[in-house]
């Protein structure tokens, strides 16, 4: 077990049960596909983190959870969800859906919301291009990843609160460890949630991402390499791209992401651009943070996109 390099506390593998009728991992009923998992005991999941300490639990988590698949070839893994985390996709998307939409189809408030997001996103869009092709440069190693690191995916022991297993592996695939590090610390550093009640309660927490970032680098120092300094980029284009996701199925009427109200989408997409506008004037603060840790952001990136508070 590759966890015994890391702690003797118990981890849990999601694990399929084989069906009794047809000996495989799922069972057709009624044109849908169903199949069953063995039960995580005595495990809980988060919609916000409770405290600091679990902040660092969740670090060491995701940084167990990738070691663990770090000895798997992730060139025989096929990504099961197309463009995934395909920031140029998503804005292509994007201006396509913006291209033919009729504002028409919505009350002077929405109108009023809609053109606030859209005018502010098209600031970010052309410096995100930008970042992309520089990204691109730079070759950074692709590893085997979650995919979706939000902090309700992760299970926590009930009693002493560290993480026992991470769940939803649908998305696992071949990718960048930055994004599920970016994905995870856009998740639990905002304490009001994806759904908040007052979306003004929204802020980007830093305290939060250095108790998560101190949990992840706290074993196997060795394994921080330069790729690492990129890790204030990936934060920003994963809260970009989540921004612009949840605004195009909005203008796309609800089509990918499950909503319990019409303009949650739409919402959700003001959510997270209140927390890119917290994020952004506390990059420096993440770089301190980084810093401590032996990790090097770029001081030409922190500059460049304070343009866009």
């Amino acid at each position: 077990n590759n966890c015994s390099n890391f702690d003797n506390k118990r981890w849990e593998v999601p694990l399929l049960i084989k069906c009794e009728s047809n000996n495989l991992f799922f069972f057709p009923f009624e044109s849908s596909i169903w199949r069953a998992m063995f039960y995580i005991d005595q495990a809980i999941s988060l919609n916000v983190l409770e405290d600091e300490a679990m902040a660092f639990q969740t670090g060491f988590g995701l940084s167990k959870f990738h070691l663990i698949c770090s000895k798997l070839d992730n060139s025989k893994l096929e990504n099961s969800i197309k463009n995934f985390h395909n920031t140029k996709y998503y804005i292509d998307q994007y201006n396509m859906t913006l291209k033919d939409y009729k504002y028409s189809k919505l009350d002077n408030d929405l109108e009023k919301r809609t053109n606030y997001l859209v005018t502010r996103l098209s600031s970010h869009i052309d410096y995100v291009r930008f970042l992309l092709k520089s990204l691109n440069k730079c070759r950074i190693d692709k590893k085997i990843i979650h995919g979706d690191p939000k902090l309700n995916n992760f299970l926590f022991d009930v009693k002493f609160k560290y993480v026992v297993s991470l769940i939803d592996l649908d998305t696992v695939s071949s990718g960048f460890l930055l994004t599920d590090l970016a994905d995870c610390i856009r998740s639990i550093c905002n304490l009001a949630g994806e759904d908040p009640i007052i979306k003004e309660n929204v802020f980007f927490d830093i305290n939060i991402c250095k108790y998560f970032l101190e949990g992840y680098f706290s074993k196997n120092k060795e394994k921080i390499h330069s790729s690492f300094n990129f890790l204030p980029e990936f934060i920003y284009l994963i809260i970009f791209e989540l921004t612009i996701r949840f605004l195009t199925d909005f203008l796309q009427s609800n089509r990918y992401f499950k909503i319990n109200y019409e303009t949650q989408n739409l919402f959700r997409a003001e959510v997270q651009y209140r927390l890119l506008s917290s994020f952004i004037p506390q990059i420096s603060n993440l770089s301190n943070v980084l810093h401590e840790i032996g990790i090097f952001p770029s001081s030409t990136f922190v500059s460049d996109v304070q343009k866009f508070v």
